[in-house]
């Protein structure tokens, strides 16, 4: 089992903390999406952690979430008390590379499911 270290948990919970607010404050998150989410954030933290500050932890899982979901905000677009140009593109673009994910909610009809099955690996892999 891995046991996040407490910047990844902060980061994990900032990016939820901002799932929540682009999606209404909803929290009946579907549980293997959400498992997915964690792996997809330590994953990058993989990558990132090294570059970012303590100060910036909780902003990067903001940034992460808006990044790779296209909200019009994140890494791109914040100024360099936030991170250097270098980083801050470099952010960027690792968290493109995460690609769009559509959040999903623990109450999904059954033809949704079917479609998601397809397009979500792990999702096949917990129904079987």
């Amino acid at each position: 089992m891995i046991t996040p270290t407490k910047k990844e948990q902060q980061f994990i919970a900032a990016y939820f903390e901002c799932v929540r607010f682009t999606e209404e404050n909803s929290t009946d998150f579907c549980e293997v999406w959400e498992r997915e989410q964690i792996i997809e954030c330590l994953a990058f933290m993989v990558y990132a952690e090294c570059y970012l500050s303590d100060d910036e932890i909780e902003q990067a899982g903001h940034d992460f979430w808006l990044s790779r979901n296209g909200h019009g905000t994140g890494f791109w677009d914040r100024d360099s008390s936030y991170y250097s140009d270098h980083v801050r593109d470099w952010l960027q673009r690792k968290a493109a590379q995460f690609g769009e994910t559509d959040t999903l909610f623990e109450e999904i009809d059954a033809d949704h499911w079917q479609r998601l099955r397809a397009d979500y690996p792990a999702i096949e892999r917990a129904a079987q």
